[in-house]
């Protein structure tokens, strides 16, 4: 008899050097899922729900012009911010400067 087990992945995968995809997060039978990728002016993110693209973020939110976060983890953690929302059924999700803030976006 073989008994295994399996270990789910780390929940961020580095696909290349300037795109990264977060495993799904599940809300009942709803999935999303966080892809942040580097721009021309910075770092933007994609949140697909069951595989479908829900919101196309390439600049920060919140803020006037085009420019884009200084770093892949600050756009993750808006992503992530973002997607605790949709969870919590809050549409549009809507991120202040505030929001910014308090994650330490700058």
């Amino acid at each position: 008899m073989l008994f295994a087990s399996c270990r789910q992945a780390s929940p961020r995968v580095k696909e290349k050097k300037d795109h990264y995809t977060t495993n799904p997060q599940q809300k009942n039978s709803s999935t999303y899922q966080i892809t942040t990728m580097r721009h021309e002016n910075g770092w933007g993110y994609q949140i697909r729900q069951n595989q479908k693209l829900l919101l196309d973020q390439p600049t920060i939110p919140g803020r006037p012009g085009v420019q884009g976060f200084q770093n892949q983890e600050d756009a993750q953690k808006v992503a992530e911010l973002v997607v605790s929302k949709l969870k919590a059924n809050i549409f549009p999700p809507t991120v202040s400067e505030d929001d910014l803030k308090n994650l330490n976006i700058h």
